[in-house]
């Protein structure tokens, strides 16, 4: 039922979160360590839906982030960003990978117009989030540093990770769109950082200003 949408606010709320937190810094020994074994099922689906986006191939990795992370904030993902130049890879918390892999098994379970409760869009807020962190992350990969700015191009891009991930074209716009109307909304408040006045429909970090269709 679409008019469930209206209850996202609250049940997003605890869900929120700086998808991204990059940082320009040298390869840690655990990251060296995480990169050098093969990647499991899960970080292998993250991984190609990173190359699809970037047209590059990064390496994905769920594991701890290794960072200290402000008191109520949680950091989903890092990219690794050297003074100059591009990473090459990224790392993801765990549960945002286990999100990518449910969403890849059964995506129809996740279209957020088909919730009835909190619980439902308790969920779907976070898988929505799972798909916004791997694309903000792809994003940084081909060299953005500016993370509102980041933040609204991945959003714009949520689409195209579900519909890499099996969802038609419809129900990832639906997500994109309910990420935009909660998540995203929050961010003015909740993490100002990751939030633009221009991250809107022909906006200045509009990713396609000849469409009228937003995020999607």
């Amino acid at each position: 039922m679409r008019a469930a949408i209206l209850l996202a606010a609250a049940a997003t709320a605890g869900v929120l979160a700086a998808s991204a937190h990059a940082q320009a810094r040298p390869l840690r020994p655990g990251d060296a360590a995480l990169l050098k074994r093969a990647p499991t099922a899960e970080e292998i689906i993250a991984q190609n839906v990173a190359k699809r986006l970037t047209h590059l191939s990064p390496s994905v990795r769920c594991g701890p982030l290794g960072i200290d992370v402000p008191a109520g904030m949680m950091v989903t993902g890092i990219t690794l960003l050297p003074p100059h130049g591009t990473a090459d890879y990224f790392l993801l918390l765990p549960q945002m990978c286990t999100y990518l892999a449910w969403f890849r098994a059964s995506p129809e379970r996740y279209d957020p117009s088909a919730c009835t409760d909190d619980a439902c869009l308790q969920l779907d807020a976070k898988v929505a989030l799972a798909l916004a962190t791997v694309s903000h992350e792809s994003y940084h990969v081909l060299g953005y540093r500016l993370e509102k700015q980041v933040e609204c191009y991945g959003m714009q891009s949520i689409w195209y990770v579900a519909t890499s991930l099996g969802a038609s074209v419809a129900e990832g716009q639906r997500i994109g769109d309910f990420y935009w109307r909660t998540t995203y909304a929050q961010r003015q408040q909740a993490t100002p950082t990751y939030w633009s006045a221009d991250c809107r429909n022909g906006g200045k970090y509009d990713l396609r200003p000849a469409s009228n269709s937003w995020p999607s």
